[in-house]
């Protein structure tokens, strides 16, 4: 087995070697998902109209989105024939831009029809924002993001950290390598559209669900959140998060305090569901109890107290302290590299670790400044390339997800999306997810669920039956779980040689800390993220699980780096991602450092954007999002409202209509858009034209609208019915195709029905 601190020499064993990828991109976004494929080993070449001036410092992000590529100035012909040559176009255009510029997928295709064409507009596919100049301000402004985010006025907030761009990176990312193990199994090319709102949708997926029949709970917006979920300050001043997500975990805090007597304060009366409301007597009870007890001790105490309880709880860090931290080292987070103008850059290392494949030491890009005829040599194809086919391009593979929470389920529905048979295997007692009924079903809503108890031999027996049947098997438990079960990861390979097996944790191989609980605003605390947003106020986490989702991303596109090298090498591989990786990787741009470079955005109370042209601003009706960044747009906004200094823009936008206010931006090519608010979010028009969300039955709750989907393919517009199950509904119909009589499924379920069989009897009795 290859070890992570031994996996960086690229060369021809990483596991997209030999592959082609021509990037025509000028977002973070495309650039992004260049750069993951360069990590793993792809030949990414970039489209420049323009090369980089070598007496002009980079921008630290470019340099980190840059890295491993060969920067190329190429015209239109050019990259019209370069694209004979490639294997992956990535593409980032607006609508208009991809038809003027004639790199529509059906146009390319029938010259290249193995080719993978991933088009990553900034924003969507139509609607009325679809042409906007990419921004992260303004697709969180669209997305819903900025409306999520926690506020003390009732405003929207700007994100200090771009994670909704860099999520589109890598679903962009994933979406290529999904188009390339279908092309190895089919010799068929594909077309995915992954796009700004898709990015939006994945990262929102457990906050935007509305009910059609009945009204649904729905996160507030408050900074201090609930009590089981919040930031608190000890007595030296020093803040820390505690993040009891489940009522378990709250229980095993409040035992470690020896404070079980909060349970029963006339306000909470025993009941978890009364701190489920923030601003509730229950929830301002023990928030005054869990506050006037933290400020008695410091926060090391704390954090002490609740390591020995294996409770979830970090300090908040900076972004400079998390990266020299023990964990960061310990996950080969960040590595160095020689730049010809820079000098010494520290920025973070690749965020996916392989047992068997390498992955490309990271290096600056490469900037060809001589045109040259063909950028690659011209070869032969080893398969005749099919038509592009109308199918998504991992239709045929199965996907065992033995996870639970947020992170690790997502990776293996992203692989639903991309076409693959999603079979969810819980315990007895089911996903403690389900805690979060609607969260839950969003995001497994296109798989099919499977009760196994792993402690018994007919349930090993029957996930190790599900295994030779498999191509991919995720799970997150704890390190040497599935050991001590006697599943563990070798018996797994001997039984199936060709599974590859993706387990995600919260802080990776990281020593003392590897078998640590940890959720989403852990890292947020510990990165330096909610550090940078709160600014010179209290640190701030956001609702929106970037972290979580990442992740889900970022190991999904390492189980399809791996299922791509599994078409050579014929055998699997075991894929590690980690929260502490993505925390990593999600600050990318503000952790490159060097020499000289610029201080990163930092935030503040209900921060509005990072300049008085680039920013939120109120309007008579409403909240729109303007990005006039540089000088030819700042005098745009100037004379656009009739103003001679920046200063005054707020005085005039209060006295008009978000529609007057848009308008005359609009007239003078000044980018902006309304912001999304949270109330209604999935009747917003825009969002309805971009098939954002559809509806889900559950039988509690009734009809809800959720997210639909995470990526586009080809020109199949057929829409896959998510789905709401029971635990352990789809058992008998998934091991009968197995083999398994009933009898031997009774076994399996030891002799006890599922709640679908129950009340399937409860009908027909």
């Amino acid at each position: 087995m290859t070890s992570p601190s031994a996996s960086h020499e690229g060369g021809s064993d990483c596991p997209l070697s030999g592959i082609r990828v021509l990037e025509v991109s000028t977002t973070r976004a495309a650039r992004i998902a260049g750069q993951l494929l360069a990590d793993l080993g792809a030949d990414v070449v970039r489209a420049v109209d323009v090369l980089p001036d070598p007496a002009i410092p980079a921008n630290p992000g470019e340099v980190w989105w840059d890295r491993g590529k060969r920067l190329v100035p190429l015209g239109a012909e050019e990259i019209q024939n370069a694209i004979g040559g490639a294997d992956v176009l990535f593409v980032d255009h607006t609508p208009a831009g991809l038809t003027a510029s004639h790199l529509r997928a059906e146009e390319i295709q029938a010259r290249n029809p193995g080719l993978t064409h991933v088009w990553m507009p900034p924003y969507a596919a139509s609607g009325r924002w679809a042409e906007l100049d990419e921004d992260p301000l303004l697709l969180d402004a669209v997305g819903g993001v900025a409306g999520r985010y926690p506020c003390v006025e009732d405003r929207p907030v700007a994100p200090v950290v771009a994670t909704t761009s860099l999520l589109h990176g890598a679903l962009g990312a994933g979406a290529a390598v999904a188009g390339l193990v279908g092309r190895t199994r089919t010799g068929a090319g594909h077309t995915a559209v992954v796009s700004g709102v898709h990015a939006a949708a994945t990262q929102m997926a457990t906050m935007m669900i509305e009910g059609v029949d009945q009204p649904v709970f729905s996160p507030g917006r408050s900074v201090r959140s609930l009590p089981f979920w919040r930031m608190y300050q000890a007595s030296d001043g020093q803040w820390f998060f505690l993040a009891t997500l489940t009522p378990d975990l709250f229980f095993r805090a409040l035992d470690a305090l020896d404070r079980m007597d909060i349970l029963v304060l006339p306000e909470v009366g025993g009941e978890f569901t009364n701190l489920m409301v923030v601003g509730s007597p229950g929830v301002q009870a023990v928030e005054h109890e869990l506050e006037s007890l933290f400020a008695t001790e410091p926060c090391s105490h704390w954090i002490s107290t609740f390591a020995a309880a294996d409770v979830p709880c970090a300090p908040v860090r900076t972004r400079a302290e998390w990266a020299v931290s023990d964990i960061v080292a310990a996950n080969h987070g960040m590595t160095t590299i020689e730049h010809d103008v820079l000098g010494e850059v520290t920025m973070p290392d690749v965020p996916i670790a392989f047992s068997r494949s390498r992955v490309q030491t990271p290096r600056a890009a490469v900037v060809e400044r001589s045109r040259t005829p063909e950028i690659w040599p011209r070869r032969t194809r080893t398969m005749d390339a099919a038509a592009p086919s109308g199918q998504r391009p991992l239709e045929g593979i199965r996907v065992i997800d033995a996870a639970t929470f947020l992170a690790a389920p997502l990776a293996a529905s992203l692989l639903a999306d991309h076409g693959a048979e999603v079979i969810k295997v819980e315990p007895r007692d089911g996903d403690p997810y389900r805690a979060f009924t609607l969260s839950f079903i969003s995001v497994n809503q296109c798989k099919r669920g499977v009760v196994l108890d792993l402690g018994t031999e007919p349930g090993r027996d029957a996930l190790l039956n599900l295994v030779r049947r498999a191509d991919v098997l995720v799970e997150n438990l704890r390190p040497g779980r599935l050991d001590k079960l006697g599943v563990g990861p070798e018996v797994l390979q001997r039984e199936r040689p060709e599974l590859v097996q993706c387990t995600v944790s919260a802080y990776g191989r990281a020593g003392d800390y590897a078998t640590a609980p940890g959720f989403d605003p852990v890292f947020q605390s510990l990165s330096g993220m909610a550090a940078a947003q709160g600014g010179d106020a209290q640190p701030l986490a956001a609702p929106m699980p970037a972290h979580d989702t990442c992740t889900g991303a970022l190991g999904a596109l390492g189980v399809l780096a791996a299922l791509y090298e599994r078409g050579t090498t014929g055998v699997g591989q075991q894929v590690w991602a980690s929260l502490a990786s993505t925390s990593i990787f999600l600050q990318g741009s503000e952790l490159t450092a060097y020499a000289g470079r610029p201080e990163p955005q930092r935030g503040g109370v209900d921060h509005p954007g990072p300049a008085d042209g680039h920013r939120f601003y109120a309007c008579t009706d409403g909240w729109i999002a303007v990005a006039a960044v540089g000088a030819d747009r700042t005098t745009a906004l100037l004379r656009a409202l009739g103003i001679g200094d920046l200063a005054e823009i707020e005085s005039v936008l209060t006295t008009r209509t978000v529609e007057e206010a848009l308008a005359l931006l609009a007239e003078h090519g000044v980018p902006a858009c309304r912001v999304l608010e949270q109330q209604g979010a999935l009747e917003d028009p825009f969002l309805q034209e971009n098939r954002f969300s559809h509806v889900v039955t559950d039988p509690q709750f009734g009809r809800l609208r959720m997210v639909r989907t995470f990526v586009e393919w080809g020109n199949d517009d057929k829409d896959s019915p998510g789905r709401s199950f029971t635990v352990g509904e789809d058992t008998r119909e998934v091991l009968a195709g197995l083999g398994y009589p009933n009898a031997r499924i009774d076994e399996v379920l030891g002799g006890r029905r599922t709640v679908q069989e129950q009340e399937t009897s409860v009908r027909t009795s």
